[in-house]
């Protein structure tokens, strides 16, 4: 059933599972409505707050909400498996989450993340119920989409998932009464647009059908597949940093969904990519076609270079692969195809353990550290404490600590926030670790090549034997 935490009472319990984040300052979200049970709940998000949902896999999982800057603790409460609970979280607080189970949580904010329009929503990957984005398993409350039949022209997707390897999957809300099993092949993608909380003025004419276009009489889901699956949304506007195939954020690998489809001036889908290493990044399309190529050197990453591609308007799945360490950025920009006009909305990263991490932000970005730790951070060495917070300016940052690194991305685009969310990331996301799957990007030879090979070996065996004929009747 959907909560919304009023009360606040200390509890003892062991920091299990730790979150960060902050809410941005935006517009008013005012008045939504949500599908939960089958049944629609309307209600007002007070003026300057936000949205914190959080949903358990676990039954018995105390959550609790701490301001970090004063300490305070907000909220707190107990919540079981598949239970929602929404914390209202006032814009400009840096705030902590702790659980005592693992649980997927979602902030978002600012009146068009939940307005009626083709643009709305918010871009975000779904965390895998063992931690990390890539799994078999995921409970989730999909990103908003457009809801309305009238915008599907323009719309964007609040499931994306792209299958790793051939895979059956089951999709279900937490009803059950919306079910789907589908199978899909390495590198195939499917697209549903699912239930989630919409802008009061749309009428349901009947909940999961009628005038909604979105399936499902819940907004929870279950999704369950045979093989791995990365499962995303993506929206216009929005920044979103790409987790590795192989876990973090650092990597070789990338599966990256993009869309920008409203042909205004200066509107287009881009990639940031910032080296760790020198190398050549290439760029693929699904069935592997190559869309861009950049090679980085030793002075591009000595200088904090980055390759900053364009690819104009259009519906994307990206796949990039690198022969060096890399991080990837993926957005569009608005006004003017340049760094300058990147956003808008927030997106999360992390660094591992004694691992350097390089990344782009075209506006500014929050270090949260889980635990004292030393942190270089740009060339400066220092001590941090727990629940510290280090604040960056735009351009490329370069970060290193003794322990995990949090850092959450910040695009108000051209203007102000006006929607913004994402998934929050704890330690174990960052530091989960797979094994590459080496033909995820790895192109097969055409048809024609093979037919022209082995008709080249055919005409040079037939050159051979006419020699070696030629040859013996000369002896």
């Amino acid at each position: 059933m959907l909560s919304v935490v009023v009360s606040t009472f200390i509890i003892g319990q062991v920091e299990e599972h730790v979150y960060y984040g902050y809410a941005p300052p935006s517009t008013d979200i005012g008045f939504i409505q949500e599908v939960i049970d089958n049944k629609e709940f309307t209600y007002s998000v007070p003026s300057g707050t936000g949205l914190l949902d959080v949903i358990g896999l676990q039954d018995n999982t105390q959550v609790s909400l701490y301001d970090l800057t004063s300490g305070i603790l907000l909220n707190s409460t107990t919540i079981n498996k598949l239970q929602k609970i929404t914390f209202f979280i006032r814009y400009g607080t840096y705030f902590k989450l702790v659980s005592s189970h693992r649980v997927v949580a979602m902030i978002s904010g600012g009146r068009s993340a939940y307005e009626r329009g083709s643009t709305q929503g918010y871009s975000t990957y779904y965390p895998s119920v063992d931690g990390g984005f890539r799994g078999k398993s995921f409970i989730f409350m999909p990103a908003t989409s457009t809801h309305d039949p009238l915008a599907i022209p323009l719309s964007h997707y609040n499931f994306i998932a792209f299958a790793l390897e051939d895979t059956e999957f089951n999709l279900s809300d937490a009803t059950r009464k919306f079910s789907t099993t589908e199978s899909l092949k390495q590198r195939d993608i499917q697209r549903i647009m699912l239930q989630t909380r919409v802008a009061k003025e749309i009428n349901l004419t009947e909940i999961g059908g009628g005038g909604a276009v979105a399936v499902g009489y819940d907004e929870r889901f279950i999704l369950n597949s045979t093989g791995d699956m990365i499962v995303a949304s993506t929206a216009s506007d929005q920044v979103l940093y790409v987790p590795a195939i192989t876990g973090g954020y650092v990597g070789k690998i990338f599966w990256a969904p993009d869309k920008a489809q409203l042909p205004e001036t200066g509107r287009s889908v881009v990639l940031v990519v910032t080296p760790l290493e020198p190398g050549k990044v290439t760029v693929y399309d699904k069935d592997l076609n190559v869309l861009a190529e950049h090679t980085f050197t030793s002075a591009d990453v000595s200088a904090n270079s980055y390759w900053f591609k364009s690819f104009g308007l259009g519906i994307f799945d990206f796949i990039i692969k690198s022969t060096g360490d890399i991080t990837v950025l993926a957005s569009q920009t608005n006004i003017n195809v340049s760094e300058d006009f990147i956003g808008s909305g927030i997106t999360f990263l992390g660094a591992r353990p004694n691992q350097e991490l390089k990344f782009f932000t075209p506006s500014s970005a929050i270090i949260f550290s889980s635990q004292d730790q030393t942190v270089i951070v740009d060339g400066q060495k220092r001590s941090v404490k727990k629940d510290e917070v280090i604040l960056l300016g735009s351009g490329v940052h370069s970060i290193k600590g003794t322990g995990v690194l949090t850092i959450e991305v910040l695009a108000p685009g051209v203007g102000s926030f006006q929607k913004w969310g994402s998934y929050l990331i704890e330690p174990i996301d960052i530091l989960k670790s797979y094994e590459n799957i080496e033909s995820l990007a790895t192109p097969s030879p055409p048809y024609l090549t093979y037919a022209g090979v082995a008709v080249g070996l055919l005409i040079v065996i037939g050159l051979l034997y006419i020699f070696m004929l030629k040859r013996k009747k000369k002896l």
